[in-house]
């Protein structure tokens, strides 16, 4: 949350503390409030908001907020966690919407939308990974695997092109996960090679008069 912020809001953010030692909370919400009008992409202005929300819901609202703007702030992250365990007690059933690598985005009985932290890493699944280096290999497993579903004669041409491709560029792979998708383009390329002979014989015994 550390960035220069315009004069003004940097005035309404230090007048909300100011307010929250004088024990002020009402003048303190204002401030808050004027601060995220005027600058809804702020983090630290909505994590100074939910310091004097006088509601336990936008507090929370306010708390996740901050957090989807900034999710390395712990402050934030600490506390939400705390606001949505104290949630839980109330309602036990909160409604997954969508998530990001750094949280999920749940809905409440009351229809407010909460970002919850990940306990987590995030790890991208390895079938949505780029492919890399056996992306050459994966090009002639997709065209083989074509030439299979009109008729087989140009998997039978294609298939032995992927094959030989996969075994050419594992020398080449730095990587564990580029070679286990080089080992699984050969296979590929096996299996379609072996599926084409007997349809491209069926389809030959068709078209003979």
């Amino acid at each position: 949350m550390q960035k220069k912020l315009q004069p003004e809001v940097s005035q309404l953010l230090d007048e909300v503390g100011q307010f929250i030692r004088q024990g002020n909370r009402e003048q303190a919400y204002q401030s808050s409030l004027r601060a995220t009008s005027l600058v809804p992409d702020e983090p630290l202005a909505w994590y100074m908001r939910s310091q004097v929300a006088p509601s336990s819901e936008e507090q929370l609202m306010c708390l996740s907020r901050a957090y989807s703007l900034d999710t390395a702030h712990s402050e934030t992250q600490k506390e939400l966690r705390t606001a949505v365990q104290a949630l839980l007690k109330q309602e036990p059933f909160l409604g997954y919407v969508h998530e990001t690598p750094e949280f999920y985005q749940v809905r409440s009985g009351r229809d407010l939308l909460i970002n919850i932290p990940k306990n987590r890493v995030f790890e991208k699944p390895y079938l949505q990974e780029p492919p890399g280096l056996a992306r050459p290999a994966f090009l002639w497993v997709t065209i083989a695997l074509l030439g299979l579903m009109l008729g087989g004669v140009g998997a039978i041409l294609v298939a032995p092109l992927a094959a030989i491709q996969s075994l050419r560029l594992q020398p080449r792979s730095r990587s564990r996960s580029d070679r286990i998708r080089l080992w699984v383009a050969f296979l590929l390329s096996v299996i379609i090679c072996a599926a084409a002979v007997p349809i491209s014989w069926l389809l030959l015994i068709r078209l003979q008069p």
